[in-house]
């Protein structure tokens, strides 16, 4: 993994070398600025000052103020070139990443909080910027000065030089062995913020149910608990950093400098070294410590840096979805087979238990059972968002597996329990920003669905502003718009789960017609706890506990199967009492009753019914 994000820094570097070659050229001459300063004053000190040369004195001087100033335009400059650099790298990581997130597999989605996933896209993504910008100029310049340092006080007193790196080379490596043992702490950190972030969207999202049942207190103690860990481990992060940095700028500095002069003091009282020297060693000494010290305290930001590259480099390493526009192009032109499917979600935990059936071309067919018995979970394999573990999903007699998952979605229409409305425009929610669907493609789809009275009514027609989910229109108004969504993507089969779940009587109604217009000329599957919008339906899939237990019509269904016949009965109330040869004349007319036939009917059930 180290080799993996060390690599994905050099690749980012390359994309915009324009920004990163002219900073580093910055950098190079800020570092010979501010080597040069020191080497000026002992010139002063060994050459001017012993002459008496005021004129000599004036050149330095004057030296040293041009160096001071070019120094500090250099690093204004620097600034800005890396400062755009990080803004730039840190943009096209965001863009990476996101792209990224959008073709992994749909169950990654199921197993992380949105906070956590905002904590990684956000909050990791600007850490690294300070990486490219901040910090890395930091560190950069540090690193120069250093290097600086040694080269020239080798080229005067190598054996100085040599003592100097000793001694940096051994504050290294106590600080590399110091913060590699606390850098599992920064790890803990940023673990602990994702949960604080996922945890506040999770209340925020569900604040209506909270305050509804007086449960603001729960949610504030939860929240807490969670702050008050991060709270504890960022006090032991801190603790453990500034005593170590304090023991660094208490007792190594001023040691060094005391050694030094201990050192070479007799040689200059000697004569063998003049004190401008000793004095250029001095200020070099404190430089080379000043650089150490900031790399070190850097380190913090420089670990918190590569734990949030890490982690982003973790999601980018997450395979996508196989088949994303490769693979066998489905056409759908005969049916869909269930072949002994076996799926779980979980290790041997099944969901769907050898389950075969066929859905052919054209047909309208249903799924009904209890909860729990893997009714969205067939609709999860129809839309390839997954795989059976066992058995095969057929299209045409072509394993779906194989298929370009993007061509197979592009002839579904998804109409879910709860639609998901994006704030914006409605006329951009129907056609969702695809622009090859045109206005009036998405008109015509609204009056289809009889939701063009609702568009309306509202103050600015298709170009209203609609809130978060939907938030300004009715449960059933977001049904319908979710209808007339599918049916402007123009798709070949249509997938409805449990799409009249949350609606009244009234706007069930509409949804009843909106599916009659929806499945003429496509194949419709539709999930459904309430049975009154797939009691016109082709065939009846009734499953139990992860197995198709009968399938046939309504009518078949009722008269051989007792559990569908008490779902029936439940819903239905006044259908018990109208039997008989005219059972079905009597119900006409009537919104609560559904047709019951006398006979038995032909429908196939399995040995469990």
């Amino acid at each position: 993994m180290k080799q993996g994000y060390q690599r994905t820094i050099l690749q980012y570097l390359a994309r915009y070398r324009l920004l990163a070659i002219p900073g580093m050229v910055v950098m190079l001459l800020i570092t010979a600025g501010q080597l040069a300063g020191p080497y000026i004053l002992k010139l002063i000190i060994d050459n001017a000052v012993p002459r008496g040369d005021l004129g000599l004195l004036l050149q330095y001087a004057l030296a040293f103020l041009g160096i001071v100033t070019l120094t500090g335009v250099l690093s204004y400059f620097g600034q800005l070139l890396l400062a755009r650099l990080g803004l730039s790298i840190v943009t096209l990581i965001k863009e990476d990443l996101f792209n990224h997130l959008l073709k992994l597999p749909v169950s990654y989605f199921d197993q992380h909080p949105v906070g956590e996933l905002m904590a990684r896209t956000e909050n990791d993504t600007e850490r690294v910027r300070e990486l490219f910008s901040t910090l890395g100029v930091s560190l950069l310049v540090n690193f120069l000065t250093m290097l600086g340092i040694f080269v020239v006080t080798f080229t005067i007193v190598p054996m100085l030089a040599l003592v100097m790196l000793g001694v940096a080379v051994v504050l290294f490596v106590l600080l590399s062995v110091f913060f590699a043992k606390i850098f599992p702490l920064y790890d803990q950190s940023r673990s602990l913020y994702a949960m604080v972030n996922a945890r506040v969207t999770e209340f925020i999202q569900g604040v209506e149910v909270l305050k509804a049942f007086g449960r603001r207190r729960w949610a504030e103690e939860r929240l807490d608990e969670t702050g008050k860990r991060k709270m504890r481990n960022d006090v032991r992060i801190s603790l453990l950093e500034y005593s170590a940095m304090s023991a660094l700028n208490a007792l190594v500095g001023p040691l060094f400098i005391v050694a030094l002069l201990l050192l070479y003091a007799p040689e200059v009282i000697g004569g063998a070294m003049t004190l401008g020297t000793l004095l250029l060693f001095v200020e070099y000494g404190a430089r080379l410590l000043r650089p150490i010290a900031e790399i070190a305290e850097s380190l913090r930001s420089l670990q918190q840096a590569r734990t949030s590259l890490r982690r982003i480099c973790s999601i980018m390493a997450l395979p996508e979805e196989s088949h994303r526009g490769e693979g066998n192009r489905p056409d759908f032109q005969n049916d869909l087979v269930f072949d002994h499917v076996w799926f779980a979600y979980r290790d041997e935990d099944w969901i769907l238990k050898d389950l075969s059936f066929s859905i052919p071309k054209g047909s309208f067919t249903a799924i009904v059972g209890p909860s729990g018995s893997g009714k969205s979970t067939i609709i999860s394999l129809l839309c390839a968002f997954a795989h059976p573990q066992r058995g095969e999903i057929l299209v045409d007699g072509r394993p779906l597996r194989d298929a370009d998952v993007l061509a197979w979605r592009r002839k579904i229409g998804l109409v879910l329990q709860e639609p998901y409305l994006f704030p914006g425009e409605l006329l951009e929610n129907i056609r969702l920003y695809n622009r090859d669907i045109p206005e009036q493609k998405v008109q015509k789809a609204l009056e289809r669905v009889h939701a063009s009275h609702i568009v309306a009514s509202l103050p600015d027609g298709m170009a209203a502003n609609l809130w978060e989910r939907g938030g300004n229109l009715s449960a059933g108004e977001r049904q319908l718009m979710s209808f007339a969504r599918a049916l402007a993507a123009d798709p070949e089969l249509i997938i409805l789960d449990e799409a009249t779940s949350n609606v009244d009587m009234h706007t069930e109604a509409r949804i009843k017609e909106s599916i009659g217009v929806l499945r003429q000329g496509r194949t419709m599957v539709v999930v459904a706890h309430r049975l009154s919008s797939i009691l016109e339906a082709d065939r009846i899939l009734f499953l139990r506990e992860g197995r198709l237990i009968a399938e046939g019509t309504h009518a078949e269904l009722y008269a051989a199967l007792p559990e569908y016949r008490t779902l029936v009965d439940q819903q239905f109330p006044s259908s018990r009492s109208r039997q008989g040869k005219h059972a079905e004349d009597e119900l006409e007319g009537d919104p609560q009753g559904i047709p019951v036939p006398v006979g038995k009917g032909s429908g196939s059930t399995g040995s469990d019914a």
